[in-house]
């Protein structure tokens, strides 16, 4: 049972300042797990996504038909419901596994994480906003009971876990991140910031074939992700030097 009195205040502060909540199309993504969990540099907004012209460069068979409407869709419509999400995620998904170019995959995830977002609803959608307005300004401890009321709230919307665990393992809770973390993967394996994000704990946690391990699966799901081969690689040869 959702513990209310404990989501009563934050839902007030919340309701008190809707105006100012921070809503740029960066904060509608899982902020990437960085390298180590210190102070970040907050980031500028972004304007939101917009229609795409082709580059100017010679299409390959079927390129064109990929290249229309929003950047990353691959041509498909903007889902209007649920069940819809879920079909145009497999579809992108199937893409992003096989997509060959960097760029092109960098959109392809970034829809993702846009129609992540749409899996939940605008309440706990607004706490997580607001729970990354303060982690992006290093007030870690301002952000976490945000995230704790988002996954109470909605406990079966990897994202409110996801951004939980974000928030965790820059106050350096690795023990609660990873555990947030596994349960964001339960409920969306796919999850690819998720995976990105256990990986750089365990080898943290000196777990590094388990990080290996989960530094292959997440390139099977995305294979572009920004720093991950150059990782899984060093971390191969540095396990493979111990004669592990």
């Amino acid at each position: 049972m959702i513990a209310f009195t404990r989501i009563l205040p934050v839902l007030a502060a919340l309701s008190c300042g809707v105006s100012s909540a921070f809503a740029d199309d960066e904060l509608l993504k899982t902020m990437p797990f960085p390298e180590n969990p210190g102070p970040v540099e907050r980031r500028e907004p972004l304007p939101p996504p917009v229609a795409k012209k082709a580059p100017p460069v010679a299409p390959s068979p079927g390129a064109a038909a990929k290249t229309q409407g929003l950047p990353g869709m691959m041509g498909l419509p903007w889902p209007k419901s649920s069940e819809e999400v879920s079909k145009t995620l497999d579809n992108l998904y199937a893409y992003l596994a096989t997509e060959g170019d960097h760029r092109q995959a960098g959109e392809i995830g970034a829809a993702i994480e846009r129609l992540w977002r749409m899996q939940g609803g605008d309440t706990v959608n607004l706490l997580i906003d607001r729970g990354e307005l303060f982690s992006s300004r290093n007030e870690n401890d301002k952000a976490l009971p945000f995230l704790d009321a988002a996954v109470e709230l909605e406990p079966q919307y990897a994202e409110a876990w996801s951004h939980r665990a974000y928030v965790e393992y820059r106050m350096n809770n690795y023990t609660a991140a990873l555990g947030d973390l596994r349960r964001a993967l339960a409920i969306e394996p796919n999850n690819f910031r998720a995976l990105d994000g256990m990986a750089k704990i365990l080898v943290l946690m000196g777990e590094k074939k388990a990080a290996l391990e989960v530094y292959n699966q997440l390139l099977k799901v995305h294979p572009n992700i920004e720093g991950g081969e150059t990782a899984r690689d060093a971390l191969k040869k540095e396990i493979e030097g111990q004669g592990i």
